[in-house]
């Protein structure tokens, strides 16, 4: 959603970095540019305003003034600025209860019911212990849906008993209590436009359960009227965070990150996708780094601490330290690469990788899930051995995975490629190579298991 923004933005923090001297002159036309980037991607004008009149205000001080590298200087000030504009700094939930009750709450087609069990599975999956309900009876089998959800990430869903939303919500949270579920996240009834039934309906709902937090999905296709609706949803219910949904769509969406600074309303988290598992928790500090084109390595080492199996990773480690590498262990690790949203999501989250929206958009994965197919294909003998793979061979593999001897010879060529550095692993000269690799990133991800 933000790929133009941040094509832009990025631009300019690349053209700072580095400058030697920073002229007033050149700070004022490095903010009118900021300012049209951010007016072209639908960020509210008195946000926009805002923003660069702190930009400027802090660039003009001592602090830029002295440094021997003021473009540094001021792309952390952008930084900040930006940081701020998001919200500042992340916020956990408050699930200090039992049950902690999270109410969701918007329009219709916003897409609550989908993000109540993206929340519970990500909360599931932190170790918590989460059920799920809903009060939505204006919509036709919105409570089956989320039924079905929760059957998909293994919670179980709450059936509340009464006759009005509030008893059912209250009813619900009385059974979360006596199962003792960690939290209890309630999905509300929504409206195509907002009416004054709607909100007394919510507040009615919210009178019962007296929710820890009360998170407003907001499409963030919306528009200017993401902010209009964010306001009359704060006004009755005093929200205490935001979720933005269909952040992979290609829209400008600069509307719904002007709601942290226009009603202090903090966004939580970000649906990036249709999936179950599209869905972050959203960090100010790290998205505006992100926006910036600084990249955002601990949110990608996040990602491959969630996405790697620790057992897998174990059994990895034994097999390169004896040598034993195979074409099974090859294809697992392109798996994990695709777990980890393929190599335009990792790509971008890398620090110095600088490459045009357009370049990454068409980046295709397919040769990843090409090369798996290929191993699949395969006996357990052949993938163990692949010097066994004759000419014979190589076409029942390549009939059978829809490729072509080429590229099948191109896919063990690299794999034979991989082995050699694997066996180059071993010992205490391995050992060596990935001190050098930690100390590079910075030691982040925990360290590498000893070979």
């Amino acid at each position: 959603m933000f790929s133009r923004l941040s094509e832009k933005l990025g631009g300019i923090a690349e053209r700072l970095r580095g400058a030697a001297r920073i002229s007033e002159a050149d700070l004022d036309a490095t903010l009118r540019e900021m300012r049209m980037a951010l007016l072209e991607a639908d960020v509210a004008l008195p946000v926009v305003r805002h923003m660069l009149e702190d930009v400027r205000e802090r660039a003009l001080g001592a602090e830029v003034a002295k440094s021997l590298q003021p473009g540094q200087v001021i792309i952390k000030i952008l930084h900040d600025a930006l940081a701020d504009m998001l919200g500042g700094q992340r916020r956990d939930l408050d699930l200090s209860k039992i049950p902690s009750v999270i109410l969701l709450c918007g329009l219709q087609g916003a897409g609550k019911t989908t993000t109540a069990g993206k929340l519970a599975r990500l909360l599931a999956s932190q170790g918590r212990k989460v059920a799920l309900t809903s009060v939505d009876a204006t919509r036709p089998a919105a409570r089956e849906q989320l039924q079905v959800l929760a059957g998909q990430v293994d919670v179980p869903y709450l059936e509340g008993e009464g006759d009005t939303a509030a008893s059912m919500a209250a009813s619900a949270v009385r059974m979360a209590g006596q199962a003792g579920h960690h939290v209890l996240i309630l999905d509300t009834a929504g409206r195509q436009v907002l009416d004054d039934a709607l909100m007394a309906e919510i507040r009615e709902v919210e009178a019962a359960v007296h929710a820890a937090e009360r998170l407003l999905v907001l499409d963030s296709m919306t528009g200017q009227t993401a902010l209009g609706i964010a306001e009359q949803f704060h006004a009755a219910l005093d929200l205490t965070g935001c979720i933005l949904t269909k952040t992979d769509a290609d829209v400008r969406g600069g509307a719904a990150l002007s709601v942290a600074q226009s009603t202090g309303v903090a966004i939580r988290y970000v649906g990036t996708g249709e999936k179950i598992d599209a869905f972050e928790t959203f960090d100010p500090q790290r998205f505006a780094g992100r926006i910036l084109g600084q990249g955002d390595v601990v949110g990608l080492v996040e990602k491959i601490q969630a996405s790697v199996d620790q057992e897998k990773a174990e059994k990895l480690a034994k097999k390169v330290k004896k040598g034993s590498f195979d074409l099974m262990d090859f294809a697992e690790q392109l798996g994990q690469m695709q777990n980890m949203g393929g190599m335009a999501g990792m790509l971008k989250m890398l620090p110095g990788v600088k490459l045009p929206a357009e370049a990454l958009a068409q980046m295709d994965d397919k040769p990843i899930r090409r090369m798996q197919a290929m191993v699949y294909s395969m006996t357990p003998k052949e993938r163990r051995y692949p010097k066994l793979i004759n000419g014979s061979r190589k076409k029942r593999i390549a009939a059978g995975s829809g490729t072509s001897i080429q590229e099948l010879n191109k896919m063990l060529k690299q794999f034979a490629q991989m082995q050699k550095m694997m066996k180059k692993m071993k010992g205490s000269k391995g050992r060596r190579m990935m001190a050098q690799m930690a100390g590079r990133m910075g030691g982040f991800g925990g360290g590498m298991p000893k070979l």
